[in-house]
């Protein structure tokens, strides 16, 4: 394990990816072009434009074509990623290499040089062959192993012995889905990948329990080399580690700089926080413990109705099994208790 923070750590910004769960993925066509801007004078290496492969009705940026990429980020200095969802395509009856045409339609390398896969950290041997198909198209795959922190030892070697026979895998992302990692939780799991496995090794942390910088910082120690952000660390639940935060930390960015960018999050992202409320609180610290998927939260937060106490009543009533999957059926009961 790493003792200090690389030389070498890439920034992904993927704003435009985890904050459409706030916005429906549509953002004003003015702040797009102001945050094309601003990705351009900083120290980012590549950016998340969204989805791929979701229904139109998702909004703009849940559908990201190779022409959508070009409308709205021409003038992005930096690659270019989306993201697909691993279900998406093993939940499909066609076979895998038709079912990634299908979900990647429109999509061909160029400026998007990347798709990034979010998969449960159970499925990672399952998807092999889309890694493989991804390959083969001339993309880079980058994998988001999902829920992971829940994974017990053995489960974690499991993941690393499948990693180590898949060599299609370009960077190996930890996601903190539940907000639940702590800085010593990142390293001890970045620690035993990053030292046996030829991918690179990402992290991709979550806020719900105000750790998000200090873990991407964590991560950064042991090894990961690839770091996830959102302006004003906008994104599902309560949120991701902020590039406003973290860029001057790790990045050392100039005084100019992180004016311009403090103006950009401030001009544009403020508020969208002051309207949609992202950020750590009592309810998402009570999820993020325990590994409680992040849309109960956010659903239940909508409007404004109910106090971050009577979420965690309504958390409360959720059993084990039921915590960690996220299913509109138990939401609309744990509201009908409530109102009851």
């Amino acid at each position: 394990m790493l003792s200090k923070i690389p030389d070498e750590v890439n920034f992904l910004d993927c704003t435009l990816r985890d904050g459409g769960y706030y916005t429906g993925w549509d953002f004003a066509p003015g702040l797009v072009s102001d945050y094309v801007a601003t990705i351009n004078a900083l120290p980012v290496r590549m950016v998340e434009l969204g989805l791929a492969g979701k229904p139109e009705s998702h909004g703009y940026f849940a559908s990201v074509t190779s022409s959508k990429a070009e409308q709205v980020a021409a003038g992005l200095l930096v690659k270019a990623c989306v993201m697909i969802d691993a279900k998406d395509v093993l939940a499909n009856e066609l076979p895998i290499p038709l079912a990634v045409t299908r979900l990647t339609e429109g999509i061909v390398p160029g400026h998007i040089t990347t798709v990034r896969v979010a998969t449960h950290y159970s499925n990672l041997a399952a998807c092999r062959n889309i890694f493989a198909e991804l390959s083969r198209k001339g993309f880079r795959a980058f994998v988001n192993l999902m829920q992971i922190d829940a994974a017990n030892a053995v489960e974690v070697e499991m993941c690393l012995k499948e990693v180590k026979q898949i060599d299609t895998i370009d960077v190996l992302y930890i996601a903190d889905s539940f907000g639940s990692m702590t800085p010593t939780r990142v390293q001890e799991i970045i620690g035993r990948f990053a030292d046996r496995i030829e991918p690179d090794i990402g992290f991709h942390g979550h806020d719900n329990r105000g750790y998000a910088v200090v873990n991407s910082v964590a991560a950064a120690m042991a090894g990961a080399t690839w770091i996830d952000c959102t302006m004003a660390g906008m994104g599902r639940g309560a949120g991701n580690t902020a590039s406003e935060q973290l860029l001057p930390l790790l990045a050392r960015l100039e005084t100019s700089k992180e004016r311009a960018l403090l103006e950009h999050v401030s001009r544009h992202f403020e508020p969208l926080r002051k309207r949609y409320g992202w950020g750590s609180s009592a309810a998402y610290q009570f999820a993020g413990s325990n590994f409680i998927h992040p849309s109960y939260v956010q659903k239940l937060r909508e409007g404004g109705a109910l106090s971050d106490a009577a979420i965690i009543r309504c958390l409360s009533d959720l059993c084990a099994d039921e915590r960690m999957s996220f299913a509109n059926e138990k939401l609309s009961a744990l509201m009908a208790q409530n109102i009851a």
